[in-house]
């Protein structure tokens, strides 16, 4: 996985448009086949997969890769704010990935938010819930929550992770598409990324590609602009990042 940090350029519009694209995809996957697999093997009543294993593209924390979960509780889960209230949250880390609500005692079950999240959890029928965590280092990059009564054993939990693993990957490289579809980058563009990606500097880009030099340094600026960053190094970075280049 890459180091490398993007520095953003904050652009509202792409950024709304880019969460259409997160929300209806999640969705389209509520009932991914090997989902459905993994039910059969070991119950659970509701899912969650979230996060993107890709890390800087300005759409991480709240994306839904597949979710068959009431669409209006995540909504307000998120809209309020309550991940960073919910205790079970706390307890998934590099060295331990599961946490669950059936492992919460007594003493962290109070306060405003925790009550909350409750209020909302009777109001949709929300069952306990258990989540594992997915980490890079000490990054966690997403995860999968898991909707049952009863709490999974470890054998359960192991089948649960080896498996999202597999489709957390697939459905992250799936939607990282179909946001690059949605950059419209040009061949123009592409092409001098490439170029520049390949270690060419403008003269050369200009001898393989025919294009002036004011066009290969407007080509590099549209599509640094586009994937919102500054910068024709950190344009290419963030183009092999999304895979667009290779």
């Amino acid at each position: 996985m890459p180091s490398y940090i993007s520095k953003r350029v904050a652009d509202p519009a792409r950024q709304a448009a880019m969460e259409v694209i997160a929300n209806q995809f999640g969705r389209t996957h509520a009932r991914h086949p090997l989902m459905e697999i993994l039910r059969q093997i070991v119950p659970f009543d509701s899912f969650a997969m979230s996060g993107l294993a890709f890390f800087g593209l300005g759409v991480g924390r709240g994306v839904m890769l597949a979710s068959d979960m009431p669409e209006e509780f995540i909504r307000l889960f998120l809209t309020e704010k309550l991940y960073h209230q919910d205790p079970m949250s706390y307890l998934m880390t590099a060295e331990r990935h599961w946490g669950s609500w059936h492992d919460l005692g007594p003493d962290v079950l109070t306060g405003p938010g925790v009550e909350r999240i409750r209020q909302l959890e009777r109001r949709f029928d929300i069952t306990a819930r258990s989540a594992v965590g997915f980490f890079n280092g000490e990054q966690r990059f997403g995860g999968v929550t898991f909707c049952r009564s009863t709490p999974f054993s470890d054998h359960e939990k192991f089948i649960l992770e080896m498996t999202t693993r597999v489709v957390h990957a697939e459905l992250s490289d799936q939607l990282l598409r179909a946001m690059n579809q949605h950059l419209g980058l040009s061949d123009g563009e592409l092409a001098c990324l490439k170029h520049f990606a390949d270690g060419l500097e403008v003269p050369a880009i200009h001898q393989v590609t025919g294009y002036t030099t004011d066009t290969i340094y407007t080509y590099a600026k549209s599509a640094a602009k586009k994937m919102g960053v500054r910068g024709r190094t950190h344009a290419v970075a963030e183009a092999l990042r999304r895979k667009v280049i290779a």
